[in-house]
């Protein structure tokens, strides 16, 4: 496959970005840099004009099979105004600041996969691999696994689960704190058929989760919101927080009746395994299935 990285966000780490694309053209795949991949301006790769420009050519190259975004961090939800139906040609790959442009993409008909960024794929949970698990798997599922039913494993959170629908419904989702800086805006969450939504988050105390998710819930039609699924909240202090963060979204969620499920395998944490936002999923005997 060719993978064209690009840098839609914060600005990147050059040597993990160029070792992740040694390894993975070592596999046989080919591998090319957005022109201003490692541009910075402030915090950001480059400015907007830049990060928008390497966008839209990576995504209107007849060449490219999938657009892979380099980092996270911040600066995605900037583009916004200036995408139009070009980013709906490839499935674009990212996780984190990249929320804001998977979901933008899920709920306009293409393809977005919640993954690992480009400049994890050879540093994190490599488990003696050059690459990755969910690199690897993210390879697969864009390749030989892309029409087949991905298993994901869940907990059952509340009482609600036991009354969960078969049905097959929409998959969004991302980092909750990215999510939430978008309502309130041109280019909001919106639930405007039955879905289940995943969120992870990174670094926020309860406190901001809390603060996150009553946002969240009260800037969407929840009577669509079919079933929430927590990730991995890693690195969020408790602090002196007795409750567990699954006891407190269960405050939110049981006068709405919203069955809650939690899981370990996407987020910021070790695991990150990837999953189509956007596709059609279900669950069933505590698996989500997509």
């Amino acid at each position: 496959m060719h993978f064209k990285i690009v840098s839609p966000s914060a600005c990147v780490d050059i040597e993990n970005i160029q070792l992740a694309q040694a390894q993975l053209e070592r596999l046989g795949h080919t591998v090319s840099l957005g022109q201003h991949v490692f541009s910075q301006y402030r915090y950001l790769a480059g400015t907007i004009e830049q990060r928008i420009k390497d966008l839209k050519q990576a995504c209107l190259d007849p060449n490219v099979d999938a657009v892979w975004f380099a980092r996270g961090g911040t600066g995605a939800a900037m583009l916004l105004p200036y995408l139009d139906e070009w980013i709906l040609n490839k499935p674009i790959i990212g996780y984190s600041d990249s929320t804001v442009l998977l979901n933008y993409v899920a709920m306009h008909g293409g393809m977005a996969l919640h993954a690992p960024v480009f400049q994890e794929i050879a540093v994190k949970n490599l488990d003696n691999s050059p690459l990755s698990y969910d690199a690897l798997k993210t390879i697969s599922l864009l390749n030989t696994d892309q029409n087949k039913p991905q298993h994901y494993t869940l907990s059952s959170s509340n009482c609600f689960t036991q009354e969960q629908s078969t049905d097959e419904i929409q998959i969004l989702g991302g980092n909750l704190t990215v999510l939430c800086s978008l309502q309130g805006t041109p280019y909001p969450l919106q639930l405007n058929q039955p879905s289940i939504l995943l969120i992870e988050d990174v670094g926020e105390p309860y406190y901001r989760i809390e603060r996150s998710l009553t946002q969240l819930l009260q800037s969407i039609d929840t009577s669509q919101l079919k079933a929430l699924i927590l990730g991995d909240f890693y690195q969020c202090p408790q602090k002196n927080v007795t409750q567990s963060m699954t006891e407190i979204v269960s405050e939110h969620l049981e006068p709405l009746k919203i069955p809650l499920y939690q899981c370990d395998w996407f987020g910021h944490g070790a695991l990150n395994r990837p999953f189509w936002i956007g596709k059609k999923g279900k669950i069933i005997d505590s698996q989500l299935v997509i």
